[in-house]
């Protein structure tokens, strides 16, 4: 709101240079880094959590854009949990964490894969792109 007031009273606005984690996780994913949409936060309540994973499942598949978005960071687990159980096995899913950090992780498999693997989550910065 203060960013576009500023440019109805015609002030400069000038962003800071500085890495995007988003677009520093597409980079790494190897997903469609040319058609892709940020989604930001997944809804909280379950079904309707369910719905949206399955929305952007469908748009990513039908558009082939990838799409970005993101959780809280003490529900990534839950988040986590529930893209391996709504999403079709043969999905890509990065994941991408704590990114610029010693202990940056960015991955990405199938649904299919990630059943097989157990990574904590919690309490980290993610991003998840599928």
């Amino acid at each position: 709101m203060i960013v576009a007031m500023a440019h109805r009273k015609g002030i400069k606005v000038v962003p800071l240079v500085g890495p995007c984690s988003m677009m520093m996780a597409l980079m790494a994913s190897g997903l469609n880094g040319q058609n892709f949409a940020f989604n930001g936060y997944i809804p909280i309540d379950q079904p309707e959590r369910t719905r949206k994973l399955r929305d952007l499942e469908a748009r990513s598949r039908k558009e082939g854009q990838s799409q970005i978005f993101m959780d809280t960071p003490y529900r990534n687990n839950r988040l986590f949990d529930d893209l391996k159980a709504t999403l079709s096995p043969q999905t890509m899913l990065c994941v991408a964490l704590n990114i610029t950090s010693d202990d940056e992780f960015i991955c990405t498999k199938s649904i299919a894969e990630w059943k097989k693997t157990n990574i904590d989550l919690n309490k980290k910065p993610c991003i998840f792109i599928i």
